[in-house]
């Protein structure tokens, strides 16, 4: 029995994919056991996770476009294509391109995690609290009055910030509630006397 030229393209193409997934679940069972011992949190997880499978579709991608015998000059235009479209779409929208950038400055080169208490040093807006997520675009930042404050990842990257013990973070909500009673609490000399 002779194999035609399609059937022989199907086989390697459905061995190509079964090889990948096997590289794609040992890899991934390798990044959960990483994540599992240096404690990290599960949306680090997840982006990593995303991460690689992304990388998994470009390398199919391309294997496939090998394997189909496509010829340079098409898979050139197609991908010079695709390239002038993200390029005119990151152009118009800069801000989304230098978030996603800050984002992943965050998620990799920051000693920044969520769960710590963070105060930013800023002379304008200073601002402390708890780091309740980091995403790709924004920071969530819960601060002594129990708001949750969403912060662009470039502000956060481009702002001085100092990681709190805990306790110095619920001294100043002490601080704050003190203040709060005091002020609540009628003087023996009101104006109303």
């Amino acid at each position: 029995m002779i194999l035609t030229e399609i059937e022989l393209k199907l086989i390697e193409s459905f061995v190509l994919l079964f090889v990948l997934l096997v590289i794609r679940y040992a890899v991934s069972k390798l990044i959960i056991r990483r994540f599992k011992k240096a404690n990290f949190d599960i949306t680090r997880k997840q982006i990593t996770v995303k991460v690689l499978n992304m990388l998994f579709f470009l390398v199919l991608g391309f294997s496939m476009v090998i394997i189909w015998g496509f010829s340079g000059a098409d898979v050139i235009a197609g991908i010079g294509s695709v390239i002038t479209i993200l390029g005119v779409a990151f152009f118009a929208q800069w801000s989304l391109l230098c978030n996603i950038t800050s984002g992943l400055i965050l998620f990799f080169n920051h000693p920044l995690k969520i769960g710590d208490y963070v105060e930013i040093v800023d002379k304008d807006f200073p601002m402390s609290g708890q780091v309740e997520n980091i995403t790709l675009f924004f920071l969530h930042l819960r601060n002594k009055d129990n708001h949750v404050y969403t912060l662009a990842n470039t502000i956060v990257v481009q702002k001085t910030m100092r990681i709190m013990k805990p306790e110095e973070f619920f001294e100043e909500i002490k601080k704050l509630e003190e203040e709060q009673e005091n002020k609540n609490t009628p003087g023996t000399d009101t104006a109303l006397d």
